[in-house]
């Protein structure tokens, strides 16, 4: 495994944190550096905590501290590996921040919303082209700020837009006929304001969605679409399966900057929706994985999640 050097720990001082803090971001630095590619765990508990200088015990209080960040994940009588997930979420958007668009309430908090980057309209304009765009009549598009443009200018055209609430607990806004409002319902205020609140009969009568369009944090040349953690567009789909308003055959197309698009193996659940096309700030990828799009809901999975706090999930699970 390939890991920066591991330097020992200096001791305790009025002006050094405590000596577990150092520890933790010594092994948060350690996690970070290893290749994306390396899915062996990290060094026995033993040996880091020799090498670092701290007691097992120190040691062991950070290891938990940064599973709890979601950062390693803890396996009993395996070992302690760094999450892949986490890992590409933080690198990229390190490299993201210098071309990323601030956003009127986090200003450039990127972990808080997916951001609209310098050179998007290049992949909006490959988006309007894209012949499952051109002909579309419905979308569903996620509320995230790279997708603002194509927003309006599916607006414009007289496509009927699909978009998840900010957040997805209260649902999906139906944005229809609303061509002189472009401007205003392509922002997640406006559509707020101007989109009509589905119930779970209502969103069953919409019919059938032409195509699927995201952001990302991340998505990999495997088309594995790395969000924010909450399985957001993992459990749009699966509602949206479950009413049958898609099938395999919908294509899913992400738009990203060049730098959130990598080469690099991530784990694959069966409920995660793979990416079709990719759409940067420079070109179109179509995606050659072979992966299948789920067929039903994964009903173990989503009972945990986000699916527990989402409106749509809960009338489903009542409904049997």
């Amino acid at each position: 495994m390939t890991t920066p050097p591991i330097l020992p720990l200096p001791g305790r001082s009025a002006a050094l944190p405590p000596l577990h803090r150092q520890a933790l971001e010594a092994l948060r630095s350690i996690a970070m550096g290893t290749d994306i590619d390396d899915t062996s765990p990290l060094p026995p508990e033993a040996q880091l905590a020799d090498r670092l200088g701290v007691s097992r015990g120190t040691l062991r209080r950070a290891t938990e501290e940064l599973a709890r960040e979601g950062l390693l994940r803890i396996q009993p009588g395996r070992g302690t590996y760094v999450n892949k997930h986490t890992q590409v979420r933080r690198t990229v958007r390190e490299q993201l921040l210098p071309v990323s668009l601030p956003d009127s309430r986090f200003d450039l908090d990127i972990t808080m919303f997916v951001p609209d980057f310098m050179g998007s309209e290049h992949a909006t304009a490959e988006a309007l082209a894209h012949p499952a765009l051109a002909s579309a009549s419905t979308v569903f598009i996620t509320p995230d700020n790279s997708l603002i443009a194509l927003r309006r200018e599916l607006i414009a055209r007289g496509v009927r837009l699909v978009q998840p609430v900010f957040g997805g607990r209260r649902g999906m806004l139906l944005l229809e006929d609303l061509r002189d409002d472009a401007r205003f319902a392509s922002t997640l205020d406006g559509a707020e304001e101007v989109g009509r609140l589905l119930s779970l009969d209502d969103l069953a009568r919409v019919g059938a969605v032409d195509a699927v369009v995201t952001g990302a944090v991340a998505v990999t040349a495997d088309g594995v679409h790395v969000g924010g953690g909450e399985g957001y567009l993992d459990l749009e789909w699966a509602i949206l399966l479950e009413l049958g308003l898609v099938t395999a055959e919908v294509p899913v197309v992400a738009l990203v900057h060049e730098c959130q698009f990598l080469d690099v193996p991530l784990e694959v659940k069966a409920s995660d929706l793979p990416v079709d096309v990719v759409l940067t700030d420079t070109r179109r990828v179509d995606l050659a994985h072979g992966r299948q799009k789920p067929a039903a809901i994964d009903h173990e999975w989503s009972s945990s999640r986000q699916a527990a706090s989402s409106r749509y999930f809960r009338e489903l699970a009542a409904r049997g």
